[in-house]
């Protein structure tokens, strides 16, 4: 993603709100398929989304969040499955 010139190696939070405010759906891909494989990401996610106005985008990166990482909050390291394939 080239939003702002921002790095997506290592998401931060203004790469986070970038993607879910101007991403497209290649950006959204590359984001959720990064919050598959990092729980802290996920978390990221989930904290970004519920600080922005409710709109469309964060109502849906709250819900695939969920979807993709059901045990968020639990005491383990591995709350989001492995992917097993392509982020839908």
């Amino acid at each position: 993603m080239e939003h702002r010139h921002l790095d997506t190696q290592r998401w931060s939070a203004a790469a986070v709100d970038s993607a879910l405010d101007r991403g497209d759906l290649k950006d959204w891909r590359e984001l959720f398929a990064g919050v598959q494989r990092q729980p802290e990401l996920a978390r990221l996610v989930l904290r970004v989304a519920t600080g922005r106005p409710p709109d469309g985008a964060s109502f849906l990166a709250r819900a695939l969040v969920r979807r993709l990482c059901p045990g968020l909050g639990g005491p383990t390291a591995s709350e989001c499955p492995p992917p097993d394939g392509p982020v839908p």
